[in-house]
């Protein structure tokens, strides 16, 4: 059903500042002041959109997302002060679809910032089971929708923004988009929504409010909540191993932001290095033998990337140390927690569910059937301590397996073969 569009501009560029702000709901974007180095994050972007970050002592904030305020000579019309309590619906949460509705079959594009991590692969067969089970839901012969193309931009800005217009040109009746950054892809995600595409943003945001729906997963929650993790099993204070993710990238500086907070409000916490690993074993192997080498007096590690957590696990295992002894807080991949069970490592795993795809395929539906959808759909990061990363983990299954994932384990031993 999906088919590959030809790669064009093959030229790799550094990837900038994806992902911005997770929504009206639970942990969101942080804004500049909350963390340093945070604040050039919105530098440039096409819509100025404050965040408010209220904690609370169960650290979960509410974010509110805006729009700059009108021009001093644009007209507007008060809005009433209160609103009746009979009215029990806040339409600004809701999007109205009557205009997308078309009768099917439909062609549905999807606009990815890259595929080489199995998080991705996992994520877009999410989304292809999705559409066919909805598919099946009409019985045989009819079909909704006709056909998926996929395109990656490979995490090039501007290829994907190319990419984007040509799916345009292709009039596909929806389009899903991993946004690489939140900023330079603000004009084309407009620029469809203009031209009246069903613009749906899945995992990552982009500075905008021409859009019909967003999901994704609370990051900054994602960070948090490790942090916090860790933190209380070095009883606040010790000194930690930090990876990160990939430079500039949103979901990096929404996990690092989550992590900081907590950090920060601990003196007795040292962060004695934070280095990127790229979600990558390959490229973060060598950072944690240096990272070893130079600072081997450590007491705990902070992850943002079971990859990363997994090359780290195994740097130390080479290098000699007892890494039962050592807590170490990161995310659920299954390479990472096998070795969490196999040598009794005390861990914590925060997830992305690969799932959220899914999420989108269904808007999809729903809006080319004229339902309302949500405009902002963000679900919890799920967090999973010791004893029940035990029940999550798949020993059976390959490395690069996400314990967060619906796919069956038959379809996962075939997608990641060892």
């Amino acid at each position: 059903m999906a088919k590959e569009v030809e790669k064009k501009n093959e030229k790799k560029l550094t990837r900038r500042q994806a992902l911005s702000t997770a929504g009206k709901v639970a942990l969101g974007v942080v804004v500049a002041g909350v963390v340093a180095g945070v604040g050039g994050y919105y530098a440039g972007s096409t819509a100025a959109r404050p965040a408010t970050v209220t904690k609370t002592e169960t650290v979960t904030s509410t974010v509110t997302k805006t729009v700059g305020a009108p021009p001093a000579t644009a007209t507007t019309t008060a809005a009433p002060t209160e609103i009746p309590t009979y009215m029990r619906v806040k339409m600004g949460e809701w999007v109205q679809t009557f205009k997308y509705r078309k009768d099917p079959p439909w062609i549905i594009g999807v606009s990815s910032c890259f595929m080489t991590e199995s998080w991705m692969v996992t994520w877009y067969k999410e989304l292809e089971l999705e559409a066919q089970a909805l598919n099946a839901c009409e019985g045989k012969g009819r079909d909704l929708i006709q056909e998926i193309i996929h395109v990656d931009a490979g995490g090039d800005i501007k290829k994907q923004i190319s990419d984007i217009r040509d799916l345009m040109t292709e009039r596909v009746d929806a389009l899903i988009i991993d946004a690489c950054s939140p900023t330079a892809l603000a004009p084309v995600v407009e620029e469809a929504y203009d031209k009246g595409f069903l613009v749906i943003l899945n995992k990552n945001d982009v500075l905008t409010t021409k859009y019909v729906s967003y999901q994704n997963n609370d990051e900054v929650q994602f960070g948090y909540q490790s942090a916090k993790w860790l933190v209380e099993q070095l009883g606040g204070k010790g000194k930690i191993l930090c990876f990160r993710g990939v430079p500039g990238y949103g979901v990096e500086l929404q996990r690092w932001a989550g992590a900081k907070m907590v950090f920060d409000q601990y003196p007795g916490i040292k962060i004695l290095a934070a280095e990127y690993g790229y979600w990558s074993y390959e490229k973060s192997k060598p950072v944690a033998k240096d990272m070893i080498a130079a600072h081997p007096d450590f007491d705990g590690i902070w992850s943002m990337g079971g990859q990363m957590s997994h090359a780290m696990v195994d740097a130390m295992l080479e290098a000699g140390y007892d890494v039962s002894k050592y807590p170490h807080a990161s995310e659920d991949q299954n390479g990472f927690l096998k070795k969490v069970v196999k040598y009794n490592i005390p861990a914590y795993a925060s997830a992305k569910p690969t799932w959220q795809s899914r999420l989108a395929i269904r808007v999809a539906f729903d809006a080319l059937r004229g339902l309302p959808v949500r405009k902002d759909i963000i679900i919890p990061s799920p967090g999973f301590g010791p004893e029940e990363i035990k029940k999550i983990v798949r020993p059976e299954l390959p490395d690069l397996v996400w314990c967060n994932t619906t796919l069956p384990d038959d379809l996962l031993k075939e997608m990641f073969k060892a």
